[in-house]
């Protein structure tokens, strides 16, 4: 980022989490895009969030972005960088409205999820252009949704998935590296997630040096139309006829931890590969780890986009 460019603020973007049960009910309306969930949903999401103890990503966020505004200010002293969520509070249009009252005319945003999917960054790009139109003065908005193959990311990964192998003392131990699927739709619309997730998890095993591992996805949604495979229960049962007792899963398409890595892999999926006989691992989430900061930092220091122009 160079002086042209502007002040040198910076906008962390999140998917963001309710604080607690109460948040629930208007949490999910959001989600929802404003309809109102059924009270069976509100009550199974809150079962949920109490069996992994409330979710943490709140509290990430808000350290990945003490750290990011640290890790910026060493070469440009004085960067101030916000934090908005596209769901719940601060909310992303509040806090780009906000932004612009406090003077600036430049925002460089960072999403924390490396991969630029339509059905993921699209929210972000509403919640920037509510912000824009609700703003006191003209605010432009450089959007930096893609960092799925940053090398500190990569980084990260190699580290932690050979910490585990170590730990399990086997490289034999496959690795699935898994992400969210999408419904198959987004793929027939031309949605580049796949590719991206499939890009970023070859890297990610060639830098680790994996020589078993496989790509899956999780989380499948609970609706009658088709999803975007193989399931990761269909490749741990794979694994499992080829003599692969000991796996480890690599959840690569998060940052950090939340109900999707907490509930649908270390309880449910957990408790799957127990019925099954196999012997369920996971490798630590990044959260708020040097090698994301460093990967969000380079990711805003990187030559400038076009922004989008508010108002």
């Amino acid at each position: 980022m160079t002086e042209a460019e502007g002040d040198g603020a910076v906008l962390l973007m999140g998917y963001g989490s309710p604080n607690g049960e109460e948040d629930l009910p208007e949490y999910l309306r959001e989600v929802l895009h404003g309809r109102a969930p059924p009270a069976e949903m509100v009550d199974e999401y809150a079962r949920r969030y109490r069996r992994i103890g409330g979710s943490p990503q709140n509290r990430v966020l808000a350290s990945l972005r003490e750290k990011l505004e640290r890790r910026l200010g060493e070469r440009r002293p004085g960067t101030r960088v916000y934090l908005g969520v596209k769901h719940g509070r601060p909310a992303l249009r509040d806090v780009v409205a906000r932004a612009a009252g406090d003077g600036h005319r430049l925002l460089t945003a960072v999403a924390t999820t490396p991969y630029p999917s339509l059905w993921i960054s699209e929210p972000y790009r509403e919640g920037v252009a509510e912000g824009q139109r609700a703003a006191p003065a003209p605010v432009e908005v450089d959007l930096r949704l893609d960092w799925h193959l940053e090398p500190h990311w990569l980084a990260y990964w190699k580290r932690a998935i050979g910490s585990e192998l170590a730990r399990l003392a086997g490289p034999g131990t496959p690795v699935l590296l898994s992400a969210h699927s999408l419904p198959r739709r987004m793929r027939e619309r031309g949605d580049p997630y796949p590719e991206l997730l499939r890009e970023t998890s070859s890297a990610i095993a060639s830098s680790a040096g994996l020589e078993r591992w496989s790509f899956t996805f999780q989380s499948a949604g609970n609706t009658t139309e088709p999803w975007l495979g193989p399931d990761i229960t269909e490749v741990m049962l794979d694994w499992r006829a080829r003599g692969a007792r000991s796996q480890l899963v690599a959840s690569f398409g998060f940052v950090f931890d939340h109900l999707e890595v907490l509930y649908d892999l270390d309880v449910v999926l957990k408790e799957y590969a127990t019925t099954q006989g196999i012997d369920y691992h996971r490798v630590p989430m990044p959260n708020d780890a040097d090698e994301v900061v460093q990967a969000l930092a380079a990711t805003v220091e990187a030559p400038a986009a076009t922004p989008a122009r508010g108002r």
